[in-house]
């Protein structure tokens, strides 16, 4: 490869702030092709690689020249900002602190090569500077590490309220208000968050905290128009300073309430923008970079929750309708103005409505074939009996379709009525009677009867055309007896294609072979099957699988025998689909989190490695002597939060935390822990108590974690003074041990929820934390990953106990707590 050789300027040698000043263009070519390597540096381009050093490298000239002048600056805040932008774009903390290392390396070479050109120069002074120059290094990493954990965590935690605001609730509006009280409450110097839903080309304000005017009064604007439609027509961020005055914005409660910072940003979800949200400030005139790139997460995340609960509305309100429907075709057979007699191919009766009953005086349980015709004395319009052969169900059941017939009935009360109907016969596909209906209404009453009937079938037309799911009626051999185009619709068959063929014809293979044993277990049990949900793959997508609710009841005849099925559908692919990609960003973010931590090691390593070894040098200056301190301290406690974010990742993904069990004494476990902690916390009592036999087979090390845990929460949360007390106990195949202090209780309604990861305590406390809440829940799983339980009692008058109960052996009971 070539290189490129610096040049000199017209001093001859330079010192080495001279030239980086100098010599900048060369060593940010010579930088970017080394950070090249980088995986996520190849995705971006040259400016948003490089635009942003020039600034560093002149602070850096500045800060090396104080070895001159006397000066002592800082890098300022670039170092921040870098470390923002880079977690912007997807950089990992060990390719942020990369590229610092890679920068001096190219600094410090290129800058040998001048030196051997031009010839040496005062030693002393050129150490001077290059050590200056590794301080400030030094320095850089250390606030970018800082700020990129920091915006990190404020990220997860941010994320994470987020998806629970989701939770438990289906309705738009009170999950839109939800979302955006997260929002407000998570991000600085903001004290209003608005929403506005695409409608069309049209942005329309949805729900708000601070501007709730704006929902009130329906603001609106169109896609391209104003501040907000602007945002969406370019599908990218926007900020303005001095909202109030800018004439880009348009919302008249922005101006009257005084806005100064307005940040918005897009809505995107499948490469469609559904929406902007946009955050204001009265105090501040431009939001830092930190509380930008934490609003962008979070309207990210709020995109696809967003779609998921309008799913959730639309599958309730198809619901509600699915319900409907099944009620409404029920009415229409019960309440039809006609009377509706349905006959199997033996001219059984299988439906005899109301009507039918009114119409010949007898109830359904009085019929009873086939003498039915003698019982209900049926004659012909002189009023002579009516022959067997020539009533409309004998004719229908031997193949003739009677239309406008008309006859008279004798009922029991002796009474005539004379009827006027229609009789067809239900032919099975080889042409032989499967039985026969029949339609009559009462002449008598016939234009009353007429109109109910108009409004009836107009009804049941409307239901059919026009629901949003699928209906349909089949018989006892799984045939289609009527279906809506809907249904027809997901089957990928014409209506007309599907009446009298069976299931397995419609839906040929799998399809049909998984629906025919739910469709038969309604008919033997008579039992309905409530929102069944079942993959089915038609030709109406090209064989690909959907997801269906499917309900399915029976349809009963005056005997109480089923004699069709009728079935409801309504697809829920969309809702599957986003549940499934929302079940993936979460186990990949768990398996995230714990790679992430595992690779945070080796970079924080040596970054103890390095303060330890500066704490130790002989010539550090005083007045360095704190810095590293706060190194060693941040880089320490760092290191504790990477070893909890693994053991939860052990707990969630690797089937529990692992432990190494050896024989050991619990008690004498215990006494060496309660040393440790005593060194760390002088004046504060620690008792232990218990007598009896304390041996068996548990891991130390993960032991240890469990008490020091609970032991240092209870030193953390009781007053100072107070004793905390650990007793033992011997109960036979178990050994109890119980951790108590004299601090306020812990309220009822955490008590629930304290194991859980991501919790903290919100008592009141001398020592607050400030770890990432996950003590607990990796001491619960310690204590289950030996067999055992933890639980917890807290009240006023006993203080709070933490009760871990642990089988001697793996093998062992683990009694209940």
């Amino acid at each position: 490869m070539a290189t490129h050789e610096p040049v000199a300027g017209t001093g001859g040698r330079l010192r080495l702030c001279d030239f980086i000043r100098e010599q900048r263009a060369l060593i940010l070519e010579e930088w970017e092709r080394a950070a090249r390597v980088l995986p996520e540096a190849r995705r971006l381009s040259q400016p948003r690689l490089v635009n942003d050093l020039p600034p560093l490298l002149e602070q850096l000239a500045d800060r090396v020249e104080d070895v001159h002048t006397g000066n002592q600056g800082s890098l300022e805040e670039w170092p921040e900002i870098h470390a923002l932008q880079r977690l912007d774009v997807g950089f990992d903390l060990e390719q942020v602190t990369h590229e610092y290392a890679l920068l001096r390396t190219c600094i410090l070479r290129l800058y040998g090569q001048h030196l051997g050109r031009e010839g040496g120069r005062d030693t002393e002074t050129l150490l001077r500077e290059v050590e200056r120059l590794n301080q400030l290094f030094d320095e850089a990493v250390g606030t970018a590490v800082a700020r990129y954990s920091r915006a990190r965590e404020r990220t997860l935690v941010a994320l994470d309220r987020i998806s629970e605001a989701a939770l438990g609730t289906e309705d738009l509006d009170t999950f839109l208000e939800r979302l955006l009280r997260v929002v407000l409450e998570t991000t600085e110097a903001v004290d209003s968050v608005t929403l506005l839903l695409r409608e069309g080309e049209v942005l329309r304000a949805r729900a708000s905290v601070g501007l709730e005017q704006e929902v009130a009064t329906g603001f609106q604007l169109r896609v391209g128009e104003g501040f907000s439609g602007k945002i969406a027509a370019e599908r990218r961020p926007l900020e303005v300073r001095s909202a109030a005055a800018d004439p880009l914005v348009r919302s008249e409660a922005l101006r009257r309430r005084g806005t100064r910072a307005l940040y918005g940003v897009p809505l995107i979800t499948g490469g469609e923008v559904v929406g902007v949200a946009h955050m204001g400030s009265i105090t501040a005139f431009e939001f830092s970079n930190e509380d930008k790139l934490l609003f962008r997460a979070m309207v990210s995340r709020a995109s696809a929750l967003l779609v998921q609960t309008r799913l959730a509305s639309r599958e309730r309100e198809a619901r509600e309708a699915m319900r409907t429907g099944e009620e409404l075709l029920r009415l229409v057979i019960e309440q039809s103005g006609d009377a509706i007699i349905v006959t199997d191919e033996r001219g059984v009766l299988r439906i005899f409505n109301v009507e039918a009953e009114r119409q010949h005086g007898v109830s359904r349980q009085q019929v009873a074939a086939p003498e039915w015709t003698a019982t209900y004395g049926l004659l012909d319009l002189e009023g002579r009996p009516l022959a067997l052969e020539a009533t409309p169900l004998y004719r229908a059941l031997h193949g003739e379709t009677v239309t406008e017939a008309r006859w008279k009935v004798r009922r029991p009360d002796g009474s005539v009525r004379i009827l006027n109907g229609t009789a067809s016969p239900v032919l099975r596909p080889d042409g032989t009677p499967a039985g026969a209906v029949i339609s009559a209404r009462d002449e008598t009453e016939r234009l009353l009867r007429e109109s109910e009937r108009s409004e009836t079938l107009a009804l049941l037309d409307s239901l059919l055309s026009t629901a949003p799911i699928g209906l349909a009626f089949v018989d006892r051999a799984l045939r289609y007896v009527r279906v809506n185009r809907m249904l027809a619709d997901m089957n990928g068959t014409p209506m007309e294609a599907m009446l009298g063929r069976s299931v397995r014809e419609v839906l040929p293979g799998e399809a049909g072979a998984s629906l025919e044993p739910l469709l038969r277990q309604v008919f033997e049990t008579g039992e309905p099957l409530r929102e069944r949900e079942v993959a089915i793959a038609t030709a109406a997508d090209e064989g690909r699988v959907h997801h269906y609710l499917l309900s399915i009841y029976p349809v009963r005849d005056a005997r109480d025998v089923v004699r069709w099925v009728g079935t409801v559908v309504v697809d829920i692919t969309e809702r599957q689909r986003t549940e499934e990609e929302l079940r993936r960003a979460a186990e990949f973010r768990e398996r995230f989190l714990g790679i992430v931590s595992h690779d945070l090691r080796n970079p924080l390593n040596a970054i103890l490695l390095s303060a330890n070894a500066l704490m130790r040098a002989d010539d550090l200056p005083p007045r360095h002597l704190k810095p590293v301190r706060r190194i060693i301290t941040s880089a320490e406690r760092m290191g504790r939060m990477i070893g909890e974010l693994l053991d939860f990742t052990r707990g969630r993904l690797g089937g529990g935390i692992p432990v190494s069990p050896q024989h050991l004494n619990l008690r004498h476990l215990v006494r060496h822990v309660l040393e440790e902690l005593e060194a760390g916390h002088p004046g504060r009592e620690l008792r232990l108590e218990g007598s009896g036999r304390f041996e068996g087979e548990w891991d130390p090390d993960r032991l240890s974690q469990v008490i020091g845990n609970l032991v240092k929460n209870a030193l953390d949360y009781s007053p100072e003074g107070t004793p905390v007390r650990l007793l033992l106990h011997d109960e036979g195949e178990s050994v109890v041990l119980e951790v108590n202090n004299a601090g306020p209780p812990i309220p009822a309604e955490l008590l629930p929820t304290i194991f859980e990861p991501f919790r903290r305590l919100t008592r009141d406390s001398p020592h607050p934390a400030s770890g990432l809440g996950l003590g607990l829940y990796i001491v619960e799983q310690i204590v289950r990953g030996h067999g055992g339980t933890l639980s917890v009692r807290s009240t006023a008058e006993e203080g709070t106990t933490f009760t871990v109960r642990l089988p001697r052996t793996r093998g062992g009971p683990s009694p209940s707590p």
